[in-house]
């Protein structure tokens, strides 16, 4: 489906709207898809597993850490990926770390006798979440360009023209018109009541995915010291 579609549907939500090729309204209300977008998203992040997608990054050697995916809204798991084989493969999922700073604990023994490896390919990882500095921390410290494989939600591009491709299943598209018609309608002739309604939908779907972004198992018990008996 094209966005242009999608303008037809506004159309029929609004008829005022002149959402042809080159119409008056054309580039506001593809702005207006972008807001939508960028809310549906935002409550997406929230549900576990939701139009979920892959991609790859690569470690920087002998650096604990590395950005933040582009538009990784939600982590569900990373994988190391053997690039020595064809297909490359993933190899091993990379185990979360909850505590803060915990990629580079101070280990008790019996835990420093096999765990004391400084560099390798990365087992372990800490995450800081999807913001301007959002970064991914490895334990160990890689030791050279590793490849790593994510999965998760990541945004879509915005939409620019109406020749592009609308980025979610056909079936969300007439509620992505709605929306994007009322978008257009704030400001013109609603409430002040309805624009606080409208911020509180918005607003609240944008504070969960701020919150709820890992995905990547349940927190565990945290053991730090052995005990003999």
């Amino acid at each position: 489906m094209t966005i242009a579609t999608v303008l037809d549907f506004m159309g029929v939500f609004d008829n005022e709207l002149d959402v042809e090729s080159d119409g008056t309204d054309e580039a506001r209300a593809i702005r207006a898809l972008n807001i939508v977008q960028d809310w549906f998203e935002a409550i997406a992040a929230g549900e576990s597993e939701m139009l979920q997608g892959y991609a790859t990054l690569t470690t920087t050697a002998n650096t604990e850490v590395s950005n933040w995916p582009t538009g990784l809204l939600r982590l569900d798991s990373l994988w190391y990926v053997d690039t020595t084989q064809t297909p490359n493969l993933p190899q091993w999922k990379l185990e979360p770390m909850y505590e803060t700073g915990g990629h580079r604990p101070s280990l008790s023994w019996p835990e420093t006798i096999v765990l004391s490896t400084t560099t390798g390919k990365p087992r372990r990882y800490y995450a800081t979440g999807p913001h301007t500095a959002g970064r991914l921390f490895w334990e160990p410290v890689p030791d050279a360009v590793w490849t790593i494989r994510y999965y998760g939600l990541i945004a879509a591009s915005d939409y620019t023209v109406r020749t592009g491709t609308f980025a979610y299943p056909d079936a969300c598209a007439p509620a992505f018109a709605q929306e994007a018609a009322k978008i257009l309608r704030i400001g013109r002739d609603d409430s002040i009541n309805d624009l606080q309604r409208q911020a509180t939908v918005s607003l609240g779907a944008a504070l969960k995915a701020c919150r709820s972004w890992w995905n990547d198992e349940n927190t565990g018990r945290h053991y730090q010291d052995a005990h003999e008996t």
